[in-house]
């Protein structure tokens, strides 16, 4: 028979190990909880990229309109600001190209303006081809340059095929486009 000062030490012991083995789960559920809800949190945010990824892209220009990035066409993208010199010297051999329909074109403003000061750097200089509107810019898919004026050349796919910083022409364009086309084939 077992003394009952050694029975209640055993009961003791015992209550405090069932106590231990309960914070213990306790704390363990609470662990598997938070690699739960970071596997959720973390194929919630593939989802979205990939949602986002498998929307056509459409972003709005200054004149109202709507501007697909995807196109059978390539697409020239050119950053310009009001300030600076190459930029407005450009102007001009890039509507020459919009107005040809070889290429489509899309200008973007370095500067972040509102529709109306953008409205009117796109009257004041001339600009025939549509212009982004600056809340749009984070919605495109080529990164805001450190050096003006840089075009970038879009593949039909969507893809930057060519990076032309500085000044350009409407020959360097071309010939920049159509060698792109021809790594392609």
């Amino acid at each position: 028979m077992i003394a009952p000062d050694v029975l209640l030490t055993l009961i003791r012991l015992n209550r405090l190990k069932i106590v231990a083995d309960y914070k213990r789960i306790k704390q363990q559920r609470g662990s598997f909880r938070v690699v739960l809800m970071l596997l959720a949190g973390i194929v919630a945010l593939a989802g979205g990229i990939a949602f986002r990824a498998m929307q056509p892209l459409t972003v709005h220009t200054v004149q109202g309109q709507p501007f697909s990035w995807q196109s059978e066409q390539w697409t020239v993208v050119n950053f310009f600001a009001e300030w600076c010199l190459p930029c407005l010297r450009e102007i001009p051999e890039l509507n020459q190209v919009y107005n040809e329909q070889q290429f489509r074109v899309l200008g973007v403003s370095f500067d972040e303006l509102d529709d109306e000061a953008l409205s009117a750097v796109v009257t004041r200089q001339n600009i025939r081809f549509p212009v982004v509107v600056s809340n749009a810019m984070t919605d495109l898919p080529v990164s805001m340059p450190i050096v003006l004026p840089t075009t970038y050349i879009i593949s039909p796919e969507g893809e930057v095929a060519v990076t032309l910083r500085g000044e350009i022409t409407q020959e360097k364009l071309i010939s920049a486009i159509q060698q792109a086309q021809s790594e392609l084939l």
